[in-house]
């Protein structure tokens, strides 16, 4: 009964979410034909180096990204109706994200001159590419004006286009970057089609810089910067510390997994966080009880699809393994290990953007961010006491951890918010 009322009562965000799970499901099509290749073909070595220079690239984009998808993109949601505020907003943010992408390409700089990564430079440059796609993106603006299905029709269209050049042109480990040109051109092609689509729609003005609104923009996206700061420890981080202690191919089998479980999780969890976090945005400033409810008919439906997530890395895993070969002898146990992730994933998910984010207000904001940096505490000693010790098992355990206290923080602070402590 209560999904047929959640169906009844916000048509348009299930149309959103079918639609968007579709072309999730588009999206996630193209690269798990792709990465199942580029794995066996390039090696775990070589595969490695993919899997570095993809996870320092995610810290680039987290600096460009500064939380503007959940900050500008309220914004936005609220101001909608009124064109000359959406164009106040999206002005402000797209300055900001230029000037984060000119910091953005100097740190990538510095990363490359460490001795220890030398051997990932090439890469690390060709997948800055991404970075660059990713900043006109508009993914705020899209989300805030609810027309973020164009998005994912972008990216797959892109991924359509580029990816199967992936089996002509990369034939063996010398082909590296050659897989990482074609990787990181996805996001060029992506962003190209927005913006061709943002000029023809005219949903947008570009307005003169207003540094004091640019300011202000970043500032109301910062306590979100710092939460996702502390998520990426735990993601792209592990990577990087896991490549500190360990080989190239262990790297390259962490990184395997850890993709696969995340394409599965974000082509379940993001439609719907992507269609009803404005809904509940804007809900909250009329009905907080009705909001609310609505929350918690989502939780049901994430929980279900994580569960049914994790069953399928479970039972599934070591027939990859198996599959791949014994440059991936190993990995069966990765994924045994991470099927638990999902379920902690969309109880985050939910209950940190949902319920905390899109319901809360300033003390909110900071225990999302409070949250998220005792995550990254928990995540950096348990990966420092681990990897060393168990390597890429160590690695993987740390991400379990890590997760779960995320999750049920998120669990308990809205607990307190329901009960006003």
């Amino acid at each position: 009964m209560g999904v047929f009322k959640l169906i009844q009562g916000n048509t348009r965000e299930v149309k959103d979410v079918l639609y968007l799970l579709a072309l999730q499901g588009v999206n996630f099509v193209a690269p798990l034909l792709v990465l199942p290749y580029l794995m066996k073909v390039l090696g775990a070595e070589r595969f490695g180096y993919i899997g570095f220079s993809l996870a320092a690239c995610q810290y680039l984009q987290l600096i460009v990204d500064f939380g503007f998808n959940l900050s500008a993109t309220k914004r936005i949601a609220v101001v909608r109706d009124d064109p000359a505020a959406v164009n106040r907003v999206f002005s402000s943010t797209f300055y900001a994200k230029m000037f984060l992408l000119a910091v953005s390409a100097v740190l990538l700089v510095l990363v490359s001159l460490i001795p220890r990564f030398e051997l990932y430079r090439s890469t690390l440059y060709l997948f800055f590419l991404s970075v660059v796609g990713n900043a006109f993106l508009f993914v705020f603006l899209f989300q805030g004006i609810g027309q973020v299905k164009w998005v994912s029709i972008g990216n797959a269209v892109s991924k359509f286009a580029l990816l199967p050049l992936t089996f002509w042109l990369v034939k063996s480990p010398d082909d590296v970057l050659t897989a990482a040109a074609l990787q990181a051109l996805v996001s060029v092609g992506a962003a190209l089609f927005t913006i061709v689509l943002t000029w023809r729609r005219h949903w947008v003005r570009l307005l003169p810089p207003d540094w004091t609104e640019v300011k202000n923009e970043m500032r109301e996206s910062w306590p979100i910067f710092l939460s996702s700061a502390a998520t990426n420890v735990y993601t792209a981080c592990f990577v990087l510390i896991l490549a500190w202690y360990a080989l190239p191919e262990e790297v390259g089998r962490y990184s395997a997994v850890d993709r696969v479980m995340r394409a599965l999780c974000y082509a379940a969890l993001m439609p719907v966080l992507q269609a009803f976090y404005p809904k509940i945005s804007r809900l909250a400033a009329v009905s907080r009880a009705e909001a609310l409810q609505l929350g918690r008919q989502l939780s049901v439906v994430v929980v279900t699809a994580m569960l049914l997530v994790g069953a399928a890395l479970f039972f599934g895993g070591p027939w990859v393994e198996y599959w791949l070969g014994g440059n991936y002898a190993g990995t069966g146990r990765l994924f045994h290990i991470d099927a638990f992730v999902p379920l902690f994933v969309g109880l985050g998910g939910v209950y940190g953007q949902l319920f905390l984010l899109a319901l809360g207000g300033g003390r909110e904001k900071r225990r999302f961010q409070n949250t998220y940096l005792l995550a990254a505490a928990v995540a950096l000693v348990s990966v420092v006491l681990l990897s060393p010790r168990l390597g890429s098992v160590g690695t993987a355990l740390s991400l379990l951890l890590t997760e779960a206290v995320v999750a049920i923080c998120f669990i308990f602070w809205t607990y307190r918010m329901r009960h006003g402590v």
